[in-house]
């Protein structure tokens, strides 16, 4: 599973990364500020978001970030 984390300058991630690090999920982090064609190719209004193998959008806030296992696993 590919999965990049897709984020800009001040947002502050780093409740989602030790969650994704405590969960053994490796990702990319990336910046909108420096691929703003990322997230206009996948329609993204909101960072942080997760992408799943080029092809999944997650959108990550404080009511979803705990169950970060359930939505990487869904399908």
């Amino acid at each position: 599973m590919k999965i990049t984390l897709l984020t800009s300058e001040p947002c502050n991630c780093i409740a989602v990364e030790k969650e994704l690090q405590a969960l053994g999920f490796a990702y990319e982090r990336r910046y909108v500020e420096d691929e703003p064609e990322i997230a206009e190719r996948f329609g993204i209004r909101h960072c942080p978001t997760l992408i799943i193998d080029e092809r999944r959008v997650i959108a990550i806030d404080e009511a979803n970030a705990a169950q970060l296992r359930q939505l990487l696993t869904a399908d």
